[in-house]
C-alpha cells in the first residue's frame, strides 16, 4: 500500500519497448537502477510500469538495446495537477483543505464519559472543563496527569479515572466507589443512638432492648435502644437493634434587618446577544447596543450534536437583565412580613423531617434594625444505628 501511494505522489507510465533485444533492454534499466515493474511480453517486445521521472531518461538506454518505447497510459498526482492546471481554485482548496484538515486534528472535538451512576454528569463535565478537557481544546494544551490527580481529589465519590486522547476525540472512564449498603450487615451488633438533643416521646422497638422511657430527656450520642438483650439462660446476646424513636427537638433561629435596605431587581427589559461558537472561539453574530448601568448576565449553548456526542460547533446566547437599584425604609410591619417568609421557607427545607409542635417568635428593634428570634419545637425520630463489636461490649 505504501508503495502505491508513493508511485502515485511521484507519478508513472505505463509504456512498451519494441525492437530487436527487449530483454537486454531490461537488463540495461536494472544495471542503472530504474524501476520497472510488472513487466510481461507482448508481441514485438515488453511492456511496464515506471516513474515518470525515470522515463525521461531512458533514451540512451532504449537507443542501446535498439529498441522503441511508448507511453501507454499515465499515472499519478503529477498528471491529476496538470490536468487541472488551468483551474487553480481546485488543487489551492485541496492543499488549503488538507491543511484545515490537519489544523482542526489538533483539537479535541468530542468528549465520552462512561462509568458515571451517582455522580451527575453535567457537574462532571463541568469539572473535566475547568481542568482544560473539552469540546475545542487544544489537545496539546491538555496535561492529562494533572487533570486526572486534581478531578480525583474534587470528586470523593470516584477511585479510579482514565483520560485517554485518541485522535480528536477524548475518551473519559471513570469507576466510582462501592457504597456501603445502608444499615450494614443485618447480623452485625447494633445500638441506637440519638442524632440530636431532645425529649422522648414514642418509641417503636422492632429488635432490642429500649434503654430510655417516654419523657427521658437525651442528648446526642445516647443510647436508646441497646443491641445487647438478655438470653433465657442467663446469657447475653448482642442483636443488631431495628427502632424509631420519636422526641421532641427544640431549635432556635435568629434573623436580623436593616431599617435602611438597599438592594437591586430586575426589570422587564433585556438583551439578547447570539454568537456562533467555533472550538474555542466565540463570533458576534448578532449586533445589540442596548447597555445597562446595571445587569447581570445569562448564558444558554446550543451546540450541534451528532450521534449523541456534542460538538464544538453551535450557538451561545448571552442575555444581560437590567437590574434597578431600590432603597427601601423599613417599617416594623415589612420587616415581620419578611422574618415569616424566612422562617417558612426554614421550616420546609431545613427543618421539613419533623412535625412542628410549638412555635415562639420574637421581634425586637433596635436603632439601625430588626431583630427576630424563633424558639421551634419538631417532633422528630432522632434514632440512628450505631454498629459496635463484640469484643468491645464485653
Amino acid at each position: 500500500m505504501l508503495l502505491g501511494l508513493l508511485r502515485y505522489a511521484k507519478g508513472y507510465v505505463f509504456l512498451e519497448a519494441r525492437g530487436k533485444f527487449p530483454e537486454r533492454f531490461i537488463n540495461l534499466t536494472a544495471q542503472r537502477g530504474i524501476p520497472f515493474w510488472d513487466v510481461h511480453p507482448v508481441k514485438g517486445g515488453v511492456e511496464g510500469g515506471m516513474y515518470v521521472s525515470d522515463y525521461r531518461r531512458i533514451r540512451d538506454t532504449a537507443r542501446r538495446a535498439g529498441v522503441r518505447t511508448r507511453i501507454i497510459s499515465r499515472h499519478g498526482l503529477p498528471f491529476f495537477a496538470a490536468k487541472y492546471r488551468s483551474r487553480a481554485g481546485l488543487p489551492a482548496g485541496a492543499v488549503l483543505g488538507a491543511a484545515l484538515l490537519v489544523l482542526l486534528s489538533n483539537f479535541v472535538w468530542t468528549v465520552e464519559v462512561t462509568g458515571l451512576h451517582s455522580v451527575s454528569c453535567e457537574s462532571f463535565e463541568r469539572l473535566l472543563a475547568q481542568n482544560g478537557v473539552e469540546p475545542g481544546a487544544i489537545r496539546s494544551s491538555i496535561d492529562v496527569g494533572k487533570a486526572e490527580r486534581s478531578i480525583l481529589l474534587e470528586t470523593p465519590e470516584l477511585t479510579w479515572l482514565s483520560i485517554n486522547l485518541l485522535g480528536s476525540h477524548a475518551d473519559v472512564e471513570v469507576k466510582e466507589k462501592v457504597q456501603k449498603p445502608d444499615s450494614g450487615d443485618k447480623t452485625r451488633p447494633c445500638n441506637i443512638k440519638a442524632r440530636t438533643d431532645g425529649v422522648v416521646t414514642k418509641i417503636n422497638a422492632a429488635r432490642g432492648t429500649a434503654a430510655v422511657k417516654t419523657g427521658s430527656g437525651v442528648v446526642r450520642g445516647d443510647i436508646l435502644v441497646s443491641g445487647v438483650s438478655p438470653g433465657k439462660q442467663n446469657d447475653v446476646r448482642w442483636v443488631h437493634a431495628e427502632a424509631e424513636v420519636f422526641a421532641d427537638v427544640y431549635s432556635k433561629k435568629e434573623l436580623s434587618l436593616p431599617k435602611q435596605l438597599d438592594y437591586y431587581y430586575a426589570s422587564d427589559n433585556k438583551t439578547d446577544r447570539l454568537r456562533l461558537r467555533f472550538l474555542n472561539a466565540e463570533i458576534p453574530f448578532s449586533l445589540s447596543f442596548n447597555t445597562y448601568s446595571e445587569s447581570a448576565e445569562t448564558y444558554s449553548r446550543s451546540l450541534l450534536t451528532v450521534n449523541g456526542k456534542r460538538l464544538p460547533l453551535g450557538f451561545v446566547t448571552q442575555t444581560s437583565h437590567e437590574m434597578i437599584p431600590a432603597h427601601e425604609e423599613l417599617d416594623r410591619g415589612r420587616a415581620e412580613k419578611i422574618f415569616n417568609t424566612s422562617l417558612l421557607l426554614y421550616e420546609v427545607f431545613e427543618r421539613g423531617g419533623g412535625v412542628l409542635n410549638g412555635k415562639s417568635v420574637t421581634v425586637s428593634e433596635t436603632d439601625d434594625g430588626y431583630n427576630c428570634t424563633a424558639d421551634y419545637v419538631f417532633n422528630e425520630n432522632i434514632a440512628e444505628p450505631a454498629p459496635f463489636d463484640v469484643t468491645e461490649e464485653e
